[in-house]
């Protein structure tokens, strides 16, 4: 009974998607006819046009505030739209063109982003200007501005994560470009036989799931059976170090871990610039008498530098939002040396129940991370290819 009850209601949200999906389609197709019809004429009827495409806008803003706002503008603006279009023409028709179908295909996948993207996005919002200890009614909580903003930027503990967050992305980055792009040349160098198993080799850090793998390197930490504990019989070390306690090894534990796990992805990315380099520009440089190093320095580097930038700036910013590879390994511990700024936010949300100020530390890390992003990006622009 409960599978069957599931399947039920599964069902019964599919359909309402569905119907939703179609009430305004047809909406958003009549007003789109509408738009045609009244190019060039009147500014009193473009401005009627204009007034029902706000009141679409009026009605995803209601819905990102709360879902079942948005139900009544939205009735309205397809019932205008319709009346418009019918009052405009004289007459209700369904025949679609390609643009109609056009607009068809994107609808489903922009309500999903909107339900499942940016509905999220501003609920956090909402919740970090709201003193919200153990309820996630906001609207029945005192609406604070923005101390939850400033208890943030003035706790040392958030402080503490965001230099870990960026010591561990600069140093993650940086051991993982330079060992992405040795296994990446790695594979040029070895016969096309071994090319296909090398890659497939590399692949496999990259295949497993994080969580996994902060499984796997919690096993080779311990004490007794991992890494140490191999080293004390070989009678390298005397006492096999504590990994995860001692807070200096904690800290590069983690950032190994990550290395093993994301050169693997930097790899990847390169594999793809270097394919790119003609053999010839090579062949050229050794009848010149070029040595191997002053090929590395005056051709490989400057031909793949887009991907090395591109691979870099994807790198980055998922180290700077890492949560479930050190949340997994270390738990943020020992205390809070390894807390990273994802974890922090998720302690506060999930762990301690204060959605306030849980979102005003996610809204905070998504800011930082944005922020970093541009201007990570206006330095380099020239260095992309933006063009075909």
């Amino acid at each position: 009974m409960e599978q069957l009850d599931m399947v039920m209601a599964l069902l019964r949200v599919i359909a309402f998607f569905a119907g939703s999906v179609g009430i305004l389609f047809l909406g958003i197709t009549m007003l789109r006819r509408a738009e045609t019809i009244t190019r060039g004429q009147k500014v009193t009827i473009r401005w009627l046009v204009y007034l029902v495409a706000g009141l679409y806008v009026i009605a995803a803003l209601a819905f990102l505030i709360r879902p079942q706002l948005g139900a009544v503008p939205a009735m309205v603006a397809v019932a205008a739209s319709i009346a418009l279009t019918v009052g405009l023409t004289g007459r209700f028709s369904l025949s679609l063109g390609e643009r109609d179908m056009a607009i068809l295909f994107v609808l489903p996948a922009f309500l999903g982003i909107l339900v499942l993207y940016y509905y999220p996005i501003a609920q956090t919002i909402i919740y970090s200007l709201h003193d919200l200890q153990y309820t996630a009614r906001w609207l029945e909580e005192s609406f604070i501005w923005f101390q939850n903003y400033a208890r943030v930027l003035t706790s040392t503990n958030f402080l503490q994560a965001a230099g870990f967050t960026f010591y561990f992305t600069v140093v993650a980055v940086f051991l993982e470009f330079w060992i992405g792009l040795g296994m990446a040349m790695t594979t040029f160098w070895v016969s096309r036989r071994l090319r296909g198993v090398l890659r497939s080799i590399i692949v496999i850090p990259w295949a497993i799931p994080p969580i996994i793998s902060a499984s796997m390197w919690r096993w080779l930490f311990n004490g007794d059976v991992g890494i140490g504990a191999l080293l004390v019989q070989i009678g390298l070390i005397e006492q096999s170090p504590l990994f995860l306690v001692d807070r200096t090894l904690a800290v590069h534990s983690v950032i190994l871990a990550d290395v093993w796990k994301w050169s693997s992805v930097m790899a990847i990315f390169l594999l793809g610039g270097l394919a790119v380099i003609s053999e010839d520009i090579y062949d050229a440089a050794k009848v010149d008498g070029a040595r191997g190093f002053f090929r590395f320095r005056r051709i490989t580097l400057p031909m793949i530098m887009p991907t090395i930038i591109v691979a870099i700036l994807f790198r980055a910013m998922e180290a700077l939002r890492t949560f479930d590879l050190v949340f997994g390994l270390t738990g943020g511990g020992p205390g809070t040396t390894t807390e990273t700024l994802s974890s922090f936010a998720y302690k506060y949300y999930f762990k301690y129940s204060n959605f306030g100020l849980g979102s005003a530390y996610a809204v905070v890390v998504t800011i930082v991370i944005l922020v970093l992003s541009l201007l990570y990006v206006s330095r380099i622009r020239k260095n992309l290819r933006f063009g075909g």
